[in-house]
């Protein structure tokens, strides 16, 4: 495949989240069950035990971690239809939890579930989108323009792209669900619009990992997507 869907959710299976999200969650997944649509989430203490047991017995399996030799772990799968549940792909152990620090002093939430979906992004160029972000016929004939800006097709050295990455705006469609949506979306027009476009005068990107298109590998390279 020339692209995959990676679905960072941070709370799946875990008790500060909603039973009714991962129920949602299952139901997309198991929609594009055929595409490339994956799910990672947090595996950590709170987490479900049946979650808990599909990861052990995936690295028992193969010969990996003994039960209980971690605390906290990344995780990527994908909906298995003949099992019609989550299959597990990939664990990436972790000494530290996602968010570090303590109180009201801990890394942003946001970054953090970016970095956990970008340590399993296997593309060359990455788009993080938002929760609230929506797209539509129009912004997707951009993008075969905007990979060809990373790398035009008459570069003949391919190993290093013309750029880092690549502002892009968003599409906000919670703007039609209300006045709190409407202003939400405006602002966020305005930022990625009017105000970008002031601050490329100055040579100046406000960035904060999403929509921008990235070169991935200098991303992973520099702890994460949001600076």
């Amino acid at each position: 495949d020339h692209a995959e869907v990676i679905l960072a959710h941070q709370t799946y299976g875990h008790c500060e989240g909603f039973p009714e999200n991962d129920e949602a969650v299952r139901l997309l997944l198991e929609a594009y069950a055929d595409d490339a649509l994956y799910l990672v989430f947090d595996l950590q203490k709170g987490t479900a035990p049946s979650l808990w047991q599909m990861v052990n017995d995936f690295l028992a399996s193969r010969g990996g971690y003994a039960h209980g030799a971690f605390e906290q772990a990344s995780v990527k799968c994908m909906w298995d239809k003949a099992r019609r549940g989550l299959r597990v792909l990939e664990v990436l152990p972790r000494k530290f939890p996602l968010r570090l620090g303590q109180g009201d002093y801990k890394t942003q939430g946001k970054a953090c579930n970016q970095l956990n979906g970008l340590r399993f992004a296997t593309g060359h160029y990455v788009q993080a989108l938002d929760c609230n972000m929506g797209t539509f016929i129009g912004e997707a004939f951009k993008v075969p323009y905007i990979l060809r800006t990373f790398m035009p097709l008459d570069q003949e050295d391919r190993s290093a792209p013309r750029c880092r990455y690549l502002g892009f705006r968003e599409y906000i469609y919670t703007g039609r669900e209300g006045t709190v949506g409407k202003c939400h979306a405006a602002a966020e027009w305005t930022f990625g619009t009017i105000n970008q476009r002031f601050l490329s005068g100055l040579g100046i990107r406000m960035h904060y990992g999403h929509p921008d298109f990235l070169d991935g590998f200098w991303a992973r390279n520099r702890g994460g997507m949001s600076k």
